[in-house]
């Protein structure tokens, strides 16, 4: 038999009544509501984190199936200028440029432009001596009888991709100096090796090179300005990127009232394309490169829509991927 003191059992034990049973029980069953709340509360974010990486594969599955339909050899690096996140294909190989090796150019002559401000309009006369053929349309200038000034010859080079523009500011920032630049930037695999149409060296083997991803390095810090320039001529780079230009296949699928700030280059069997789109919120850079092609055009076409469908998509959605009216 046990006895029991004013305050429970006399071997020390807690009695357990039908009272504090229930109360046991029902602790209990709290403990457990709330652990499976802290439980539950964290699937809407791993529900969207598991989408999100669901749609990313797709993305990165249509990218190769367009691969594999090319009969040249492409390459890409895609960023969500939102997220940092990449999408990548083949992008740590080497391509050749094309013109779009024209935009660490473009850099450089507004880095040295900060420091000698005068250069902007100092006027080079276009001769038969610098006149190359190619893109543009200096080519058809007569031999003395036109000078422009240095920031509109850098424009040209940009906008109509025009090679005696470009030879010109090569020229004039010296190559070297763009190269240290490019050092500077920590891009790897970009280096300026020779002048716009110089088909001696091109027969040596000497090209302009890059890979897709130091292209969509430096497209994100102009978008980010981050570039060893001022903001104002860092303003200067991205306004004259975003000047419009004609039509081309990366830009196809993308309505024309959205700004871009754009690059391309051809070459006998290359096509290239360097690109911060302004996606509304969902702005991303976009940096195509292909060689070996018979035609380019279609690849270029299809990995720019497969990226701005992604984008598109991102930015038009909740969470869980309902399209939200803005």
């Amino acid at each position: 038999m046990y006895s029991y003191g004013a305050f429970g059992r006399a071997d020390g034990a807690i009695p357990v009544t039908g009272a504090t049973m229930a109360q046991l029980l029902a602790m209990q069953a709290k403990i457990f509501v709330l652990f499976y709340a802290i439980l539950l509360a964290g699937f809407p974010a791993a529900a969207q984190v598991v989408l999100k990486e669901e749609l990313k594969r797709k993305f990165e599955t249509e990218l190769h199936r367009v691969d594999t339909a090319f009969d040249g050899v492409a390459g890409a690096q895609f960023i969500d200028l939102t997220s940092g996140e990449k999408t990548s294909l083949n992008a740590d190989t080497v391509f050749p440029t094309a013109s779009v090796i024209k935009v660490p150019v473009l850099i450089e002559f507004f880095r040295q432009a900060e420091k000698k401000p005068a250069m902007l309009s100092e006027r080079r006369n276009i001769t038969a001596n610098n006149r190359t053929g190619g893109s543009g349309i200096l080519k058809i200038l007569g031999d003395g009888t036109s000078a422009l000034a240095l920031e509109d010859l850098a424009r040209l080079m940009i906008n109509l991709s025009d090679n005696t523009a470009s030879n010109i500011v090569i020229d004039e920032v010296g190559m070297a100096n763009v190269n240290s630049l490019i050092t500077s930037l920590d891009l790897k695999q970009m280096k300026l090796q020779r002048r716009m149409m110089d088909s001696v060296a091109l027969g040596r083997g000497v090209d302009n090179i890059s890979s897709p991803a130091d292209g969509a390095a430096i497209m994100a810090r102009i978008a980010r300005c981050d570039l060893p320039v001022s903001r104002e001529s860092c303003a200067k780079v991205r306004q004259i990127l975003e000047i419009p230009q004609d039509a081309h296949p990366a830009k196809d699928f993308i309505p024309r009232n959205i700004p871009i700030a754009f690059k391309w280059g051809s070459n006998d069997g290359v096509s290239t394309v360097w690109a911060i789109v302004n996606q509304p919120g969902r702005p991303y850079v976009m940096s195509i490169m292909a060689t070996y092609a018979g035609d380019a055009t279609a690849t270029v076409r299809a990995l720019s829509t497969a990226a701005w469908t992604y984008y598109s998509r991102l930015a038009e959605a909740n969470p869980f991927g309902t399209r939200v009216l803005r």
